[in-house]
């Protein structure tokens, strides 16, 4: 009989971590469609609807982008940015027809985390404002919280 309520005990009990896990792990992905080719870190993404997501429920430094069809799959490597981020979202920063992203907002996390500039993204701004062509922007792409 000890035994018997000793696993129902046990049982409860890991039923309860692991829906805590999951539920800690739903507030930090964000859901979103990206409607033009992007660069996240150094790795080329195409258009589509993308989920973000912390590599590890403790640390909000690595974040997961990984594509809906499970064809594209990016490691990002982040800083802390802005504190307490508002919306779900993606900044991209936009040089001639190329998309690279820049931050990445997940409400109920500590702040909105930044992605440095690759030497790419770099090299792209030098040769467009050697042409003399402004044609960098901001873009951001909304989403939502699952």
């Amino acid at each position: 009989m000890k035994k018997q309520i000793s696993r129902a005990l046990l049982g409860l009990a890991a039923t309860l971590v692991l829906a805590v896990a999951a539920n800690a792990q739903v507030l930090h992905r964000v859901v979103m469609r990206v409607p033009f080719d992007f660069v996240a870190g150094e790795k080329q993404m195409p258009a589509g609807r993308y989920t973000v997501q912390r590599i590890k429920s403790d640390a909000e430094s690595a974040l997961l982008i990984r594509s809906d069809d499970g064809r594209s799959t990016a490691v990002i490597l982040t800083n802390t940015g802005e504190p307490r981020p508002g919306n779900a979202a993606l900044v991209f920063r936009q040089h001639g027809e190329r998309h690279f992203l820049a931050e990445v907002s997940m409400p109920g996390t500590a702040s909105v985390r930044e992605l440095p500039k690759t030497a790419a993204e770099r090299r792209l701004e030098r040769e467009l404002a050697e042409q003399k062509s402004d044609e960098s922007k901001i873009v951001t792409v909304v989403g939502s919280v699952q």
